[in-house]
């Protein structure tokens, strides 16, 4: 077996960095030529007017790349997230299937419980003081978000899974000037694919538990969840 060496994932990244920018290129020359209804055509017309506070050409590139990380990875996560959750809880996948409104407020307990963004980094701009402690103007502060959506001062019995928490308040999309801006749709497709799961796999049970994770401190999710079901239903 191959043992793959640091060079070489070093250089396999760089060449899918390369793939994706040149992809996007594509779909920004096409989109200009002949404009769609849709977020990226209205991100390039955007671009077509010199006014100030505009994208130029390479804050286009790299937003565009942003959207697509950020709208694919962390969604994946949060739905495989949400459903190995709900297989170790089969009294809530019970409760969901026989009543899909429900599947709001387990969302919401999921990206608090598991969430697929479990840390972020941000550099300080001031000096700030915070319990006793000063962090230095220009210092870089790792935030533990998922350490903060189980904190005991905050959640009652924190590592428990319950969908019916009155106060839910979680840091699952951040919080603040940088909180999601996807949100709302990352929401809306969790929501659709773990009742459309839940209620279309018969008797579903987990294959392997734990399942393999990625390698990621940032982002967390299985790189696959391997389960069994007895049918489908319409």
């Amino acid at each position: 077996m191959h043992n793959v060496s640091e060079a070489e994932v070093e250089e396999s990244a760089s060449q899918a960095i390369m793939q994706m920018t040149e992809y996007i290129r594509g779909l920004i020359a096409a989109r200009r030529d002949r404009p769609r209804d849709d977020l990226i055509s209205a991100l390039v017309m955007s671009t077509s007017h010199d006014d100030a506070g505009r994208m130029n050409e390479q804050e286009l590139l790299t937003s565009l790349q942003l959207l697509v990380a950020a709208g694919f990875e962390t969604t994946v996560n949060s739905i495989t997230n949400g459903m190995l959750t709900l297989l170790r809880h089969p009294d809530v996948l019970a409760r969901l299937r026989h009543d899909p409104d429900m599947v709001i407020r387990t969302v919401e307990e999921v990206l608090r419980y598991d969430p697929p963004v479990h840390i972020r980094t941000r550099t300080t701009l001031v000096d700030i003081n915070i319990a006793g402690v000063t962090i230095t103007k220009g210092a870089t502060v790792v935030l533990l978000l998922a350490s903060g959506n189980r904190d005991p001062a905050r959640f009652p019995d924190p590592d428990r899974f319950d969908p019916d928490r009155s106060d839910n308040e979680h840091f699952g999309f951040g919080r603040g000037i940088h909180y999601c801006v996807g949100a709302p749709l990352a929401r809306m497709e969790t929501q659709i694919a773990l009742n459309a799961l839940v209620h279309r796999l018969v008797n579903t049970r987990l294959v392997t538990d734990p399942p393999p994770y990625r390698e990621l401190a940032t982002l967390r999710g299985p790189r696959h969840l391997a389960i069994t079901f007895d049918h489908l239903e319409d």
